[in-house]
């Protein structure tokens, strides 16, 4: 089913838990899962765009390796890293990649798909309280986070028909590494509906178990957060290739 459908990829905010997310490519890289669409929030337009621009996951890991991550809370850092890395607008690249972001004062959704990318990308990496507002179209817009932490109904928008989600959010994490599903009758009532119905919209959701040393911003840290998403990707998709095996036998 995934070999035919369109696939999407939903990447999450998350800070520095987004570095996840890498390894989460390179699992989806070992089964020939190439995303027909990309989108992400915050720290997953960073990584999102980097797929989008044709980078496998040594690439990303050796650019991610190349920075002291606490730099690019800076949007002038963010904007630079981004002209090295990155193309200067949407159009060149490779697959179709969306960057979230969030106006203010509003707190209205701000889907960005052209124009200039790394201020896209800072616009969608812009924390409330830490960055002041990307002036952008006549917009002001914050870190995507705030309107939608997990950009999956915005990738079925861009015509997803299958969607895996990555979700590396700080609450979700804390809540499953003391054995809590987000989704559960007990917490659900407790999160933010745009992130109940991103959760529903998700086919796959691959929730990578982040370590502390994880979080270091060194190369140990690097390659042990890349090796959690690689790790809760197989998982997952193990089970899910074996559900489908069940229901064809």
């Amino acid at each position: 089913m995934l070999a035919s459908a369109k696939l999407g990829l939903a990447l999450s905010g998350g800070g520095p838990r987004g570095l996840a997310h890498i390894g989460v490519i390179k699992a989806l890289e070992s089964y020939g899962l190439q995303p027909h669409f990309i989108v992400g929030t915050s720290a997953g337009s960073i990584v999102g765009a980097m797929l989008a621009a044709g980078m496998k996951w040594r690439e990303m890991r050796a650019i991610a390796a190349s920075i002291f991550w606490p730099e690019l809370f800076d949007g002038h850092n963010l904007e630079r890293f981004c002209k090295q890395h990155l193309p200067a607008t949407f159009a060149e690249l490779q697959y179709p990649f969306a960057a979230i972001a969030s106006e203010w004062p509003s707190r209205q959704l701000v889907v960005l798909q052209e124009g200039n990318l790394p201020s896209a990308i800072s616009a969608s990496c812009a924390l409330p309280g830490v960055r002041r507002p990307v002036l952008r179209d006549g917009l002001s817009l914050l870190d995507g986070g705030i309107a939608c932490p997990l950009p999956t109904l915005p990738t079925r928008a861009m015509g997803a028909t299958w969607v895996i989600a990555s979700d590396v959010l700080g609450i979700s994490s804390l809540l499953r590494a003391v054995g809590v599903e987000p989704m559960a009758v007990t917490v659900r009532r407790f999160f933010p509906s745009h992130y109940r119905q991103a959760l529903e919209a998700a086919d796959i959701l691959i929730s990578p178990s982040i370590p502390l040393v994880g979080l270091l911003p060194t190369d140990s840290g690097l390659d042990a957060i890349i090796a959690a998403g690689e790790a809760a990707t197989h998982a997952v998709l193990a089970r899910w290739f074996h559900a489908q095996l069940q229901q064809t036998a």
